[in-house]
């Protein structure tokens, strides 16, 4: 076997899925050519390298490892020398990792954190489908928990919209952490503002759908907080950035 036979296989090889005779060929080249032993090692890291990036977030190995093989077999396809070869494969898995590395930062920045979710299934389980919780309803019973938590009267006052009031509350917990839950409603619709102290980094509203509600959530750099709503995506970042504005 020469060195463009071997190359030719290296991804069938490295994948292992050569028959055994051709491996035994291609293990023999190895042991007397340095320099196709180095390209190898080299794929090889770049292999390591992607699995490592990836790690569990890997769909489907099969569509990488076809991708990978197609990338080195056009390389081995070529007329350029074996190391021009080497220089290409090197700069194109160079490109591959700097781009599923930009592509993994991307989806991580959009992942839904388990908080949304949590809120999302809270509001509807006790709002929508109205099973049974101990609410607080009496001005009394609700100053205590709003103090409680941190806040004023006249800030939970501020934070309905006009047209709506605070019907009741209660405490819950979202996502393993203690938090208000506040139900605003205007007679016909209701929304719910989950809030909790939280000293940290400001960040904007953001709003998720999750099945049939909107969820919108922010951070104040005093407090986090959550607005739920089975109403457009649009209504949804008004309630909350009226909250973000005034908690």
């Amino acid at each position: 076997m020469n060195c463009d036979e071997l190359l030719h296989l290296a991804p069938l090889y490295l994948s292992g899925e050569l028959a055994s005779p051709q491996r035994q060929s291609c293990d023999l080249h190895l042991q007397s050519c340095r320099e196709c032993e180095e390209i190898l090692e080299q794929q090889r890291i770049c292999d390591a390298r992607l699995v490592a990036i990836l790690g569990n977030e890997v769909p489907d190995h099969s569509q990488i490892d076809r991708v990978s093989r197609y990338v080195r077999e056009h390389i081995a396809a070529t007329s350029r020398s074996r190391k021009q070869r080497w220089l290409v494969a090197g700069a194109i898995a160079a490109s591959l990792i700097a781009g599923i590395v930009c592509a993994y930062a991307w989806m991580t920045s959009f992942a839904v954190p388990s908080s949304y979710t949590a809120a999302a299934q809270d509001h509807w389980a006790e709002v929508v489908e109205h099973e049974p919780r101990h609410w607080r309803s009496t001005p009394a019973e609700m100053q205590f928990l709003i103090t409680a938590s941190g806040l004023s009267s006249d800030q939970v006052s501020a934070l309905a919209p006009a047209g709506y009031w605070l019907e009741h509350a209660k405490v819950c917990g979202i996502a393993g952490r203690r938090t208000l839950h506040l139900v605003f409603s205007n007679g016909t619709q209701q929304y719910s503002l989950y809030v909790r102290p939280h000293r940290g980094v400001k960040e904007r509203v953001r709003v998720i759908r999750h099945n049939a509600e909107e969820v919108a959530g922010f951070e104040t750099g005093r407090f986090s907080a959550l607005v739920v709503t089975t109403s457009t995506s649009t209504q949804c970042e008004e309630l909350a950035r009226l909250a973000a504005a005034r908690l």
